[in-house]
Parts: structure tokens; C-alpha cells; sequence
């Protein structure tokens, strides 16, 4: 068992027959994590020449339909198992199989299960983890705990964490587990920002107060009261916790609508645009793993100011570990922390210009698409590691990290 870090590489010679890949995966809409880094995957194996076969059914229709549990979802689920296993029972054999997996959520036991049926269609199955608490889950004694561990058992798991990598292949469960940065399209280089004027400060995602979004208009608040000059954005899609609607209301109701714009989603040219004009990204979310906005943002040369969860101390990197708050402060204390660095920021511009420029680095260096696709190219083009002619591999754990 290993964890390995791959080196960009391309596709060498390929035998005559075109190799064939299955994947199990929902493509947006709805635009979340998941559905998107599995869509620049698919894209990766097309380029790199391999015949796809896409099969899904039984997800979420919309952002306001994710973690519901409907008829509609369940018959779906059942019509994909059935559609896979026709392909089994009818000699269907692919050379990769591609899957998500997110531990936390309910959905857990069905990725599990498409992950076994995969391994009876697929030569290799690669388990894409998105969101925590993957090993947590698979150490549990409980009957799922158990079950998912089987399922998964000799599957190639693709980390989006240098944490989750080392921790899953330190289990010995399975063939091979590869750390996957996520990644986004390269915007260019951000604009310089203006010598004086105000600072714009965002948050953009699905709306969730687990995310941070209610935490950003509180600061917002303080932000008003210390008199700095501000420009504040938020942009997100309706979810079944919190609507645009009702985040109007309660910003209204703050007396901050003359300060706060407030948005839905309205796609990747307005959130490149929001980006665009803005310094600093403040994302205090407790719950995500490694999400794609804080991506976005470095590329943007956004600052981000986050919560030390998930792998986000890893994603900001150590010259803006200044702005990773600890997991353990109060939210009064995050807010007052987060509007402390902001005002740092609007007193010193020669500081905030050092630190977009930390940004911008900081993804060129570890979340640029040409690594992510030399990595899924280098992965995809070598030996099965349950093969006896697979070529061992130095492990990782202790390896370098971008």
C-alpha cells in the first residue's frame, strides 16, 4: 500500500485497442464540489484519448434538492444498479472505473455500493474523496463502517488533502491512494490593486450558514462601525438552509442592504467578475474539506481569511497562515479576529498588495490545472498496483506536499 505523489508526465504509447473508462459521477448541474471536479476529470481522460461511458441517475436536481431523501432519488438509484449490472452480467469490462465518495453525508452507503459494482466492471477503480471524515468512517466498528470498508477495499482513492492521503494509506485498505489537488481554470494575472480607495470583500458559495455566510455579515457589521471604506459582495445559489431571499431579509433587517450586495448564483462569468474586484476572500466556514471557492479566490489574488477545518491551513499555504484562524475560537472571537486583519489590510496597502500577490503564488504553485491534469495523466498511464508487473513506488507520506 502507498501514497504517492505523481510527477506531471503524458500519455506514453498506447496499444491498438483504445482504452475505456466507466464513470459513475453526476456532471453539474447542480454546481457543487463534487460535480465539478468530476466533470475536469472526464474532461483530463478525453483529452488524454480514452472512450467514456457516463451512467448516473438518482442524484440532485438543484442545490435546493441536495441531502433531500425522495422517491424520485430512489428509484433512480435503483434504475443505475440495474443498468450496472446488466453491463456485469452481460461481460462489460472497462479498463478504469471513476466514482465520488463523501464520507459525511447520508449518500455514503450508495457510493459504497457503486464502488463493489464498479470493481466487477472496472480493472481499476478510482474513489474520488470529497469532504472529511473519510478515515474517521472507515475505523468506525459500526455495520456501515463496516460494510463501506469492503466495498472500498483495493480501490485507488484519489485525496484532494495531503492529510486525507496520508491518513487513508496509513489503513492499508487500499491499492493505491493518490493525493489530487482540486484546481480551477487560470483567470491571469489579477489587476495591481489601487492605492487608496475601498476594499472589496467577498464571500461567494452555496448558501449554508455552515459555510461562514452569516459570519460575513456580522463582520460586515463591525466593519460599517469602525468607519473603514468597504465595498461587500455575497453571491450564492438557494439551498434548503438558506435562501437568497431570506439572507436579503436578514441583512435588511441589520440595516446593512446599503452596504452588503447580496446575489444569487449567477455563473462562472459573474463569479470570475466579483472576484475580479475583489481583495479579500472571508470564507469562515466549519465545514468544508478543500473547497473550489478558495481556489478561485487565490487565483483571483483574493486574501483569504478562514477557519482552520478541513485542509484549509493547507490550501492557504504558510505565507497567509497569518489569516487561518484557529478551529477553536468562539464565532464572537473569529468575527473580531477576521475584522482585526481587515483592517489591517485598509491601513497598509503595500501590505495587502504583498499579500495578493501570496495569493496569486500560492496557486500557480499547488492548484493550477496543468498540475492537476499531469497528475491524472501520470496515474491513469501506469501499471494496475495489484498487478505484478506494476512498478513500485516511493511513498509519500513523509514526501513533499504543495
Amino acid at each position: 500500500m502507498m501514497c504517492v505523489r505523481r510527477r506531471p508526465t503524458t500519455l506514453s504509447g498506447e496499444s491498438d485497442r483504445r482504452r475505456s473508462a466507466l464513470f459513475i459521477a453526476q456532471f453539474p448541474p447542480p454546481h457543487h464540489g463534487q460535480s465539478v471536479m468530476a466533470s475536469l476529470v472526464r474532461d483530463v481522460f478525453l483529452q488524454a484519448g480514452l472512450s467514456i461511458t457516463v451512467l448516473w441517475s438518482g442524484g440532485a436536481r438543484n442545490l435546493e434538492d441536495v441531502g433531500r431523501r425522495t422517491l424520485t432519488k430512489y428509484f433512480g438509484f435503483m434504475r443505475l444498479v440495474f443498468e450496472l449490472s446488466l453491463m456485469w452480467l452481460f461481460g462489460r469490462r472497462f479498463d478504469l472505473a471513476y466514482l465520488g465518495f463523501v464520507p459525511w453525508a447520508h449518500t455514503a452507503l450508495r457510493d459504497a455500493l457503486l464502488a463493489l459494482i464498479a470493481k466487477g466492471l472496472g480493472n481499476r477503480v478510482f474513489v474520488h474523496v470529497h469532504g472529511d471524515g473519510f478515515v474517521e468512517l472507515l475505523k468506525g466498528t459500526s455495520w456501515r463502517s463496516r460494510f463501506i470498508r469492503s466495498c472500498l477495499r483495493s480501490t485507488e482513492v484519489l485525496a484532494i488533502t495531503a492529510e486525507t492521503a496520508r491518513n487513508a494509506a496509513r489503513l492499508g485498505l487500499f491499492a493505491r491512494v493518490i493525493p489530487l489537488s482540486n484546481t480551477c481554470d487560470d483567470p491571469g494575472h489579477p489587476k495591481e490593486p489601487a492605492e487608496s480607495g475601498s476594499i472589496g470583500v467577498g464571500w461567494l458559495g452555496n448558501l449554508d450558514p455552515r459555510k461562514g455566510v452569516m459570519d460575513f455579515v456580522d463582520v460586515v457589521g463591525k466593519l460599517r462601525k469602525r468607519g473603514v471604506a468597504f465595498r461587500a459582495t455575497v453571491a450564492g445559489a438557494t439551498t434548503t438552509s438558506l435562501s437568497v431571499e431570506a439572507l436579503k431579509d436578514h441583512v435588511a433587517n441589520l440595516g446593512l442592504a446599503d452596504h452588503i450586495c447580496v446575489l444569487g448564483y449567477g455563473g462562472r462569468e459573474m463569479k470570475a467578475a466579483l472576484l475580479t474586484s475583489h481583495d479579500v476572500l472571508l470564507y469562515l466556514s466549519r465545514h468544508d474539506l478543500s473547497p473550489l471557492v478558495v481556489i478561485e479566490a487565490l487565483a483571483h489574488g483574493n486574501i483569504p481569511i478562514v477557519i482552520d477545518c478541513g485542509g484549509l491551513r493547507e490550501m492557504v499555504g504558510p505565507q497567509l497562515s497569518q489569516n487561518v484562524l484557529p478551529a477553536n475560537l468562539s464565532r464572537d472571537a473569529a468575527i473580531t479576529r477576521a475584522v482585526d486583519i481587515i483592517l489591517g489590510y485598509a491601513a497598509d496597502r503595500s501590505l495587502l498588495a504583498r499579500d495578493k500577490m501570496r495569493a496569486r503564488e500560492r496557486y500557480l504553485k499547488a492548484y493550477h490545472p496543468e498540475a492537476f491534469r499531469g497528475d491524472i495523466l501520470s496515474f491513469i498511464n501506469e501499471d494496475d498496483p495489484r498487478s505484478a508487473d506494476a512498478t513500485p513506488h516511493k511513498s509519500a507520506l513523509a514526501g513533499e506536499v504543495r
